[in-house]
């Protein structure tokens, strides 16, 4: 005696994960190509920290720059990318630099040129006000736990006071 249902079959099949990721990732790179891609992603790396925290990649144009021996027609990338005005001038001087570094990366030529393009406002970085208030607080918990004896519970009680400071950003 049977109970399972011949007639229903199973129509889900079990797929790899890479399988759909590769499929998101072909529509994303098709949407901006790989080469924009990659340099979105990866920007930090190539321009390094100072130029990453004043600046982002836009988009890159293909500019036609002309013909081949062969008739069929030459394109030139053209990167465009919004900078803060207060490292404007320094972005522009080492503008052959940071082409040099992004064809460097790809081991081709990427880009021909940089369009900088003036009205980024970097994100704003906490970073440091928070450490300093870190340093208060760790500073403040530890006058006030002088009293305690036992020195692990003193340790404690500064790393729990820590963490709930940290809860509150």
């Amino acid at each position: 005696m049977s109970n399972k249902n011949e007639g229903s079959k199973r129509t889900f099949v079990p797929k790899k994960i890479v399988e759909s990721l590769n499929k998101i990732n072909q529509n994303f790179s098709y949407r901006f190509g790989k080469i924009e891609f990659l340099i979105h992603t990866k920007w930090r790396q190539i321009v390094g920290d100072f130029f990453a925290d004043h600046s982002e990649p836009i988009k890159i144009n293909s500019i036609k720059s002309g013909t081949s021996e062969n008739g069929e027609i030459i394109y030139s990338n053209c990167l465009y990318v919004n900078v803060s005005p207060a490292s404007a001038i320094e972005f522009q001087h080492f503008k052959d630099k940071i082409i040099e570094k992004i064809n460097s990366y790809f081991g081709y030529k990427a880009v021909e040129d940089l369009k900088i393009k003036q009205n980024f406002s970097p994100k704003i970085d906490n970073k440091n006000d928070y450490s300093k208030k870190k340093i208060i607080l760790n500073e403040e918990l530890k006058q006030e736990t002088n009293k305690i004896k036992d020195k692990n519970l003193e340790e404690s009680i500064v790393k729990l006071g820590l963490s709930i400071s940290n809860e509150d950003k």
